[in-house]
């Protein structure tokens, strides 16, 4: 049976009287809506075989087709694998035959002197009706889709459209007139070309060799349809055959050399099946791998399409989208999709073989890959393969991924392979890679620096030029490269720097504070002296050191050590990254939303690169140089230079608050406050529609909570927040009550002074004794319209404008009132 006749469909009926789809079969599947991707893909093979001009052209063969002859007066052939592609073979012919003007030659062929289609089905009366009307009614094709001209046509019956197989032969016909309606060549006559056909298949007769058609159904009803994956496969082994052209050297344990179909036939059903096979289920559980293997398919195919279009920005742009969806994940493209953006070529394949071959490795070590490195800080290999089989990878996954195993085929040494990924490691982890526009420019640019001759500290220390990641970043490895060459102690010390959690290979305020950045801009290198080289050495040893000292402790909080760190380095400068117009981050948070870690970050401020960032660098570098630091007492020595600070009286008052209370670096939840000349919030989230303080009266509270007796005659003391630009925060104080009415104080902050508020009552009719003192103590009557509550009055004194004025102001007010109270 593993041959049959070959024969075209025209040809087919030199054989046949007849061809039926038997009852037993099911509706026409292949032109059914859902079906899109598989007729688009059976019509593209179909209508590129016939528009094939070589005249030495190969067929295409279309495999397969079983059936017996059914025993009455005609030879009837019974169809009970091929009905799909059959089906389809008999429309197109139908369609060309009207488009070039041979329907007459059609129904000579295809049709009984009794009108009935020789091509029929017998699964629904409405089906063998249709076929019957199609065939021998005449037809001029219109401007029209072709099958709103045929139901529109009197012959045809509204209730044919309830038939999945009639509904489903319009569908295809509307498929192929899309396909074939501009094309200019009698593709006719080459569709019945029997002597040098363009299309054919395996025609077999079950019978003859000794098989009832009972047991063939049982046998094909065990079968499961093709997957995703399979139909691909057959089609991309169908498209590998097609190539022409020598390929690399390919040998198998049978062939000496194998071409690139060859190979690829043979590796994709045993080594890389055996490679796959432990992975099956990490995407799903269906105990196969066609979907692991799909999505290594998938991202072999889209850094293929990167590098062949790195010179066309249009087409990226426009296509790139198509690739990769949310968070750079693929997108499950069908397989027309890819020929569309001529993804499937040569140049895929052999990066394909390449990458599985490399995974591979002469077989799996305890059910996993054989990994080509001792440890998995710069590149994990195993996890990095399993997020890939399961379609997970980040942008920084598939970046290190091509990276790893494109320099894996270059055989380069350990020491070579582990200096590449500790360069790309730094690359992709000091680098934003957020978009598929990003992730271009960084795949080119590691595709360009494998491709360079020299090892890869060798071609940072000749300065070549690379884009695609952060220039900071590129700067400093090139920086870090000529420490690297000059000797082992400088690698002991750079090496340890980039290792540590915090920094990962981002040590630019170390190259910053040590004065190597600013040797390396003057000379474009390091070959110093012997001495200079102790000195600078020495140097970078020592921030290194203290740098590592204090995140160690504040990696994950700096509330553990209550913000000394942050206070510390204020004492010294303005620090903050600023987010937008008055907007600022104190880099006090380690919350993981709005950006924190990537735009508000110690990590991002001590990276160098702007005179901005530069500047404010200084002020962590003044506090690593103060005598007071210590990096064996980091919590201790920043204490003592906290302390220092407030006690100089040199300070903005604002610094000093912050520095001397580390409740308000606290208070803000992600670290934004909001500050002008005029005013100072803290944003207990990232916004004012969250609940925000003012920094002066959150002082206030704390200061004056510490000693709550001063207070009386009023019992409590609590804070407002608000939650809108409108509403003023501002510090309460009640308790106090007089001839039967309680008053409370508000005191709010303006922009240049304090706002002492006293409320309560209908307060300009209150007792005299009340309003006496309250004037006395330069307080006066204001009036104030709120929508809500109408007009209502209260005293007003805004002649402080320090916290200790106002803290004054409230213990002198509290004592006179006391002797007022009703208590």
């Amino acid at each position: 049976m593993n041959k049959g006749k070959s024969l075209t469909f025209y040809g087919l009926f030199d054989v046949v009287e007849a061809i039926e789809i038997p009852i037993l079969q099911r509706d026409y599947a292949q032109g059914r809506e859902e079906e899109l991707e598989v007729r688009t893909l059976f019509l593209n093979s179909l209508f590129q075989a016939l528009n094939n001009n070589d005249e030495s052209h190969q067929p295409l063969d279309l495999d397969f087709v079983y059936g017996n002859f059914e025993e009455g007066e005609r030879k009837a052939f019974s169809v009970l694998d091929g009905q799909q592609r059959l089906t389809t073979l008999f429309l197109l012919h139908w369609y060309l035959a009207i488009q070039h003007g041979h329907i007459e030659e059609f129904r000579h062929r295809f049709v009984t002197d009794e009108q009935r289609s020789r091509f029929t089905y017998k699964t629904r009366p409405s089906t063998t009706e249709f076929f019957d009307a199609l065939t021998s009614k005449d037809m001029e094709l219109s401007g029209a889709v072709i099958s709103k001209q045929i139901k529109n046509s009197q012959w045809f019956y509204l209730s044919w459209q309830q038939d999945p197989t009639v509904q489903a032969c319009l569908n295809m016909l509307d498929a192929i007139q899309r396909l074939c309606s501009q094309n200019d060549i009698n593709l006719y006559e080459r569709i019945i070309n029997t002597s040098e056909p363009y299309i054919t298949f395996q025609f077999l007769d079950l019978h003859s060799f000794g098989l009832s058609d009972e047991l063939y159904i049982k046998m094909n009803a065990r079968g499961k349809p093709l997957t995703i994956f399979e139909n691909f496969k057959a089609k991309l082994e169908q498209k590998i055959k097609s190539f022409d052209g020598p390929w690399p050297e390919y040998t198998l344990p049978f062939q000496d050399s194998a071409s690139g179909y060859d190979y690829f036939i043979h590796k994709v059903d045993t080594d890389w099946a055996d490679l796959f096979w432990p992975y099956r289920n990490v995407c799903s559980d269906d105990d196969s791998f066609d979907d692991e293997l799909m999505n290594f398919i998938r991202l072999a195919i889209s850094y293929q399409y990167l590098i062949d279009n790195k010179d066309s920005p249009i087409e990226l742009d426009l296509n790139s989208g198509e690739l990769f969806g949310r968070n750079g994940r693929l997108e499950a493209l069908t397989l027309s999709k890819y020929e569309e953006l001529d993804c499937l070529n040569k140049a895929f394949i052999v990066r394909l073989i390449s990458f599985l071959d490399l995974i591979y490795r002469n077989g799996l070590v305890d059910n996993k890959i054989n990994s080509y490195l001792e440890t998995d800080y710069y590149y994990a290999e195993h996890e990095t393969l399993k997020r890939v089989f399961n379609n997970e990878t980040s942008y920084d996954d598939k970046l290190r991924f091509y990276a790893f195993y494109s320099y894996v085929a270059k055989s380069p040494t350990k020491e070579e392979l582990n200096e590449w990924l500790r360069v790309i490691f730094n690359l992709t982890e000091n680098t934003i890679i957020n978009t598929a526009d990003e992730f271009n420019k960084a795949l080119f640019a590691i595709d360009n620096l494998y491709k360079q001759d020299n090892s890869i500290l060798e071609t940072l220390a000749n300065d070549v030029e690379i884009t695609g990641f952060s220039g900071p970043q590129i700067v400093e490895e090139k920086i870090k490269a000529h420490l690297l060459l000059r000797s082992s102690e400088w690698r002991k010390a750079v090496i340890s720097a980039e290792q540590h959690s915090f920094l990962k290979g981002q040590i630019g305020c170390i190259l910053n504070f040590s004065e190597i950045l600013s040797y390396y801009r003057d000379h474009k290198h390091c070959e110093w002296n012997k001495e200079e080289d102790n000195e600078y050495l020495n140097k970078f040893r020592r921030y290194s050191n203290a740098i590592q000292s204090v995140f160690d402790l504040i990696e994950n909080s700096s509330a553990s050590i209550d913000f000394l760190w942050e206070r510390a380095v204020l004492s010294k400068g303005e620090y903050f990254t600023d987010k937008r117009g008055d907007k600022y981050n104190m880099l006090s948070s380690r919350d993981t939303r709005n950006n924190i870690p990537r735009d508000h970050s110690w990590k991002r401020l001590l990276r160098f690169g702007t005179s901005s960032i530069e500047q404010k660098q200084k002020y962590v570098k003044a506090v690593l140089d103060d005598p007071e630091f210590n990096p064996d007492e980091v919590k201790i020595s920043l204490s003592a230079i906290c302390y220092k600070a407030i006690e100089t009286g040199e300070l903005e008052p604002w610094r000093k608050a912050l520095i001397q209370h580390k409740e308000l670096m606290e208070y803000c939840k992600q670290g934004f406050i909001e500050k002008t000349n005029s005013e100072f919030v803290l944003l207990g989230q990232s916004q004012r529609n969250h609940t925000h303080t003012e920094l002066f009266t959150k002082v206030l509270e704390l200061e004056l909570s510490e000693d709550k007796s001063q207070l009386a005659p009023f019992s409590h003391l609590w804070y407002v927040p608000v939650k809108s630009r409108e509403e003023s925060a501002h510090l309460k104080l009640s308790g106090f009550a007089h001839n039967g009415e309680k008053y409370q104080i508000e005191i709010h902050k303006t922009a240049s002074c304090f706002d002492i508020r006293v409320k309560g009552g209908d307060i300009g009719n209150a007792p005299e004794t009340l309003t006496g003192l309250l004037e006395s103590e330069g307080f006066e009557l204001n009036d104030m319209a709120l929508p809500s509550l109408g007009f209502y009055r209260y005293y007003s004194d805004k002649n402080q404008k320090s916290i200790e004025d106002v803290t004054l102001k409230i213990q002198k007010l509290c004592t006179s009132l006391e002797d007022l109270s009703d208590e």
